[in-house]
């Protein structure tokens, strides 16, 4: 009886070693079968991240494998914790890739989620660039922002708008834009909402007034409607703001006429609509007008009216006079004469360098890449910031041309000779909200994002642990 109580007692224990041999993989199976799938799951994970590299594939695509690899990697330290793969993993003997298990599951991983959101839309794209250096401030940034903003609101996307993260220095430049797109577009209930929403200090600081009077010429109101505002708010910025809608739609009109573009009752630019044209404004009696008791205040706006009309302005005019004199020359054909104007009349200066940016521009509206080209880099020679200014110029041109349209494909934005990420984010938010562009192919924006942020290495650690995990972790199926 002893002898057959020890034996039961040995297989009992045999039994029990052996089960307890198993359980040392959460799966159950033997230690070579562990051993072998932990090894097989490394290098599965290894041959993922090596093969798969940045700029050949979308971000979306890479996320998902490049988390599936840090998923094996998860399952061979968890499930097989004796076996020689997951020992030397622990001991960081082993990399996924180039990079240090822990840089890639807490840093590349971070990383390429916040690249896959840049890359998603285009909107998410300027977003992205624009938050590049959140220490920046400067003209370009601050155009960069005031088109997100645009985009967004002329999206019906209200809400992200009112939120969009900005500094108290550029809250009026937010409201500013929202408050146009709402007046412009004649969203009454989003008017109402901005003036209800927002403390008197702010409204004047966004500029409501003069907006709201630039609106309802734009759009066509009755006039009377227009003169009994600007009384109700006697400012100068109020008639000029009134007397400038005036003279941009009947500029607009004029232009539409001029080059047989087809419209009936409204006609749509990048910024601007002019709804109701079959109202035309005698400008010059409504600045008389508006301008009653200071008819001098009117004399610059109706040098840019008399320009856009054919007037050439004096060599001493302002910038927009000259400006909207080449597009008169355009519109008419004379596209060697707006390549040489600057030049012809001895401009100098920033009226110089505005209408050398705009002869590039419309020299490319019209089809007329090589001069664009030759104009562009002849600027682009004074510097970094002028080469931007240029490039964007050309691309503006190409993006409103009907004489070679432009689609936008693949590469059609990472190709640009735009280095500012500022300048492109504005370029991407400008195609954006043009009334003919058009795409085709793979979606742009993954390769923005590669050349602008292209790149794993001294990247920082997430500032949310929470988040960062979120962005390391596979999610369940």
């Amino acid at each position: 009886m002893f002898i057959r109580t020890r034996r039961l007692t040995f297989l009992l224990l045999l039994c029990a070693m052996a089960a307890s041999a198993r359980a040392a993989n959460l799966d159950g199976s033997s230690k070579e079968v562990g051993d072998a799938e932990a090894a097989r799951l490394y290098r599965e994970a290894n041959q993922i991240v090596s093969n798969m590299s940045e700029g050949a594939y979308s971000y979306a695509y890479l996320q998902f494998y490049w988390k599936r690899a840090q998923s094996d990697i998860d399952r061979a330290r968890r499930v097989y914790p004796d076996s020689p793969t997951a020992v030397a993993l622990a001991k960081g003997e082993l990399k996924v890739g180039p990079y240090e298990l822990n840089y890639f599951k807490d840093r590349v991983l971070y990383n390429l989620e916040l690249k896959h959101l840049g890359a998603f839309d285009d909107v998410n794209c300027a977003i992205f660039l624009y938050g590049l250096d959140p220490q920046r401030s400067d003209a370009a940034r601050d155009r960069a922002l005031e088109d997100i903003i645009e985009v967004l609101s002329r999206r019906q996307r209200w809400g992200e708008a009112w939120r969009f993260p900005v500094l108290a220095v550029h809250r009026p430049l937010l409201l500013h834009t929202m408050f146009r797109i709402a007046a412009f577009y004649d969203q009454a209930d989003e008017v109402r909402r901005l003036i209800a929403d927002t403390t008197a200090a702010d409204r004047k600081a966004a500029g409501f007034d003069a907006l709201q009077a630039e609106a309802i010429a734009l759009l066509g109101k009755p006039r009377e409607d227009l003169y009994r505002y600007v009384d109700a708010h006697p400012t100068d910025e109020v008639r000029q703001a009134a007397l400038r809608g005036i003279v941009e739609r009947a500029l607009m009109i004029r232009h539409a006429q001029a080059v047989h573009a087809s419209f009936t009752d409204s006609i749509q630019a990048v910024h601007e609509v002019v709804q109701r044209t079959a109202l035309r404004d005698d400008v010059p009696a409504v600045a008389a007008r508006l301008f009653q008791a200071d008819p001098s205040g009117s004399a610059p706006l109706l040098a840019i009216y008399s320009a856009g009309t054919g007037v050439a302005p004096a060599p001493g005019a302002e910038e927009k006079a000259h400006t909207a004199y080449l597009r008169f020359l355009a519109d008419g054909g004379q596209l060697d004469a707006v390549a040489s104007y600057p030049e012809a009349h001895r401009l100098r200066g920033a009226t110089a360098r505005a209408c050398q940016l705009e002869a590039i521009e419309l020299l490319a509206e019209a089809g007329r890449t090589g001069d664009a080209d030759r104009l562009r880099t002849a600027y682009a020679a004074a510097g970094a910031q002028a080469a931007n200014q240029a490039a964007y110029a050309e691309f503006v041109g190409q993006m409103d041309s009907t004489e070679a349209p432009l689609v936008a494909r693949e590469k059609s934005f990472s190709s640009l000779p735009i280095t500012d990420p500022c300048v492109m984010a504005t370029a991407i938010m400008e195609w954006s909200l043009t009334p003919n562009r058009s795409q085709r192919g793979a979606t742009p924006w993954d390769a923005v994002i590669a050349r602008f942020a292209g790149g794993f290495e001294n990247l920082p650690l997430p500032k949310s642990a929470v988040v960062g995990d979120a962005a390391s972790t596979l999610k369940p199926y």
